[in-house]
C-alpha cells in the first residue's frame, strides 16, 4: 500500500542518522537489487544517501556492497547491482535525508531476488 509508510522516531526523542530496516528473504537468495518508493503524502523523510549491506545469518555485517544518492524526487527507484550477491538478508541505511531532517521514511520496498 503506497500510502502508508515507515518512519523513524520524531517526536520525543528523535533518532539520528543513520536508520535502518533489516529484511529477512526467508531463505538464501541472489539478490540483484531492490525498488524502493519513498513516503508519498509527505517530502518528510525523504532519504538521499544509503547503504546497502548483506548477511547470511541477520547478524554478521560486512562492508556496505552499494552506496548511493537517491534523486530529490518522490518517484520510485529501481536500483540494481553490479553483480547479483547470495545472502538471506538485507539492510537498508539511511545515512542522510533532503532537508537536513533527523528522521527517514519510506513507502515500499521490495527485494529484487532469485531463489539460490
Amino acid at each position: 500500500d503506497s500510502q502508508t509508510y515507515w518512519h523513524t522516531m520524531y517526536s520525543v526523542t528523535v533518532a539520528n542518522y543513520p536508520h535502518w530496516v533489516d529484511f529477512d528473504c526467508g531463505a538464501v537468495k541472489n539478490i540483484k537489487g531492490f525498488t524502493f518508493l519513498p513516503r508519498q503524502d509527505s517530502r518528510n523523510g525523504l532519504i538521499k544517501d544509503y547503504k546497502i549491506l548483506v548477511s547470511m545469518d541477520g547478524k554478521s555485517w560486512g562492508d556496505p556492497i552499494m552506496t548511493g544518492t537517491f534523486e530529490n524526487n518522490q518517484k520510485e527507484r529501481r536500483v540494481l547491482f553490479a553483480k547479483s550477491v547470495k545472502a538471506r538478508y538485507l539492510r537498508f541505511l539511511a545515512v542522510s535525508a533532503f532537508g537536513g531532517q533527523d528522521f527517514a521514511t519510506g513507502a515500499e520496498f521490495n527485494i529484487l531476488a532469485e531463489s539460490y
